[in-house]
């Protein structure tokens, strides 16, 4: 139900609704270089949650940021507040990359005359532009299932990357820090939570890994993470026997890129500073589980399945892998992480 190539101008009004979480919508930005690429007279707007606005905060292929507040647009009164909004911009297309009921009505609302969706949800009605994709349990990444559904009205999608924009003000902030903190380049970050996104190593395990790092290579390990990862970052540093420098929610999202892209490694679990690293350019480790809602076919950094670490997959783990619930991620050993780091 894709429309005709012929219907769409080259100035046509494009809305992006991503309004989860930051290693989402990090996922999505190949979606805004696609449409400009194809149309780069078209006018592409993004809608986002507000936390997540750094993210496309200077992408040079967004015209125009737009905010789902949810204090603001709370409740079916919210819902129309939200449309009536949108509808000032005349948008000639929404593509939902993240489709919810809400969202669906809110499209819907705002008049839009095409809107694009996914075919399989209940609510899929509301969509006029319908795309047969299967989420939960594909196996077809994240970033590339996006790129599918800008791909519905016309956008080209070859070769095309992750973005973030590291100000220079970023760069500033980040390189003090490091430098009060006595690290200079070559580190290593180590990122050991997930604010409760995905399934995750244990932190002795990374502090195993941190001392690992010290004691063979000679780096400085540096330790990052939200407020929500703050447990974690604690179990890890009250288990490393070397010194680690703990960055934990010290940084905004753009000072935490400006580190990993000073960085020699990043490694961490299934979480949006991993997705982070590789838009800036960084090379990483991803710990998964193999569980299929979580698996890095969808939610591996992009275009580095080689940099994925997995349990070892014996009988017991091929036949419970669909009901683990984390506990399989232990069984990932200190050594298969640190050799994925310097496998060259």
């Amino acid at each position: 139900m894709a429309p005709k190539r012929s219907h769409l101008k080259s100035d046509s009004r494009i809305l992006i609704i991503r309004t989860d979480r930051i290693g989402d919508v990090i996922l999505s930005t190949p979606v805004l270089t696609a449409i400009k690429r194809t149309f780069p007279l078209a006018f592409a707007a993004m809608l986002v949650r507000p936390y997540t606005l750094p993210v496309i905060d200077g992408h040079p292929h967004l015209d125009q940021p737009l905010l789902d507040d949810p204090e603001k647009y709370r409740g079916l009164l919210g819902i129309w507040r939200l449309a009536r909004m949108i509808r000032r911009y005349s948008f000639d297309f929404a593509i939902l990359l993240h489709p919810t009921f809400r969202l669906a009505g809110v499209v819907w609302l705002a008049g839009i005359s095409c809107r694009v969706g996914t075919a399989f949800r209940f609510y899929s009605f509301l969509f006029n532009c319908r795309v047969r994709q299967h989420r939960r349990k594909g196996r077809v990444h994240e970033a590339d299932l996006n790129l599918q559904l800008a791909a519905a009205i016309g956008a080209e999608i070859r070769d095309i990357d992750l973005y973030f924009a590291v100000s220079s003000d970023a760069n500033r902030k980040a390189r003090e820090l490091l430098h009060q903190r006595g690290v200079t380049p070559p580190f290593v970050v180590l990122h050991p939570g997930s604010g409760g996104s995905a399934h995750d190593w244990p932190p002795e395990k990374f502090a195993a890994l941190a001392d690992r790092i010290v004691r063979e290579k000679g780096r400085k390990v540096v330790v990052t993470g939200s407020s929500a990862d703050r447990q974690r970052v604690d179990r890890m540093i009250e288990a490393a026997e070397t010194r680690v420098i703990r960055v934990d929610d010290e940084l905004d999202l753009k000072a935490l890129a400006a580190v990993l892209r000073e960085a020699e490694v990043v490694v961490a679990n299934s979480t949006g500073p991993l997705h982070l690293a590789v838009a800036v350019g960084t090379r990483v480790v991803g710990i998964y589980c193999p569980r299929p809602t979580c698996h890095p076919d969808r939610w591996g950094p992009y275009r580095r399945m080689d940099s994925v670490v997995l349990p070892p997959l014996d009988r017991y783990l091929n036949e419970y892998k669909d009901d683990c619930h984390g506990e399989c991620m232990a069984r990932i050993s200190v050594d298969q992480v640190y050799e994925k780091i310097y496998k060259h």
